[in-house]
């Protein structure tokens, strides 16, 4: 393997592994803080804070599933080339990673602008 594929791999596998990082430590400061939330909130506060959970959630597993999938593309090909980072079987949960992180973020900032007004 060449070693713009190589920095390709490394790439994408480092920027899974940043928003898997970033997605946990936001999940446990929410957490964290929802024992003393969770009792002073509305039904609306609940209901967006349970969203912005369940999305990253899901932002980590979806990058869970693209770390396995580059291991799995290193590991299955023989003839490894730059596009092969840009198969559908890591793409996908690429997208898919970055899609729910963005929005389980969105959602925390409606939350916090929501309780702020």
């Amino acid at each position: 393997m060449d070693e713009q594929t190589r920095a390709a791999f490394n790439s994408a596998s480092d920027t899974s592994k940043q928003l898997i990082a970033l997605a946990t430590g936001l999940l446990a400061l929410e957490i964290t803080f929802a024992k003393e939330l969770i009792v002073r909130l509305d039904a609306t506060s609940k209901c967006l804070v349970g969203i912005s959970w369940v999305l990253l959630l899901s932002s980590v597993m979806a990058g869970i599933w693209m770390l396995l999938a580059i291991t799995g593309s290193l590991c299955r090909a023989s003839n490894i080339t730059p596009d092969t980072v840009y198969g559908s079987n890591i793409r996908i949960p690429a997208f898919l990673q970055i899609a729910l992180f963005v929005g389980g973020l969105f959602v925390t900032v409606w939350f916090g602008i929501r309780g702020v007004l």
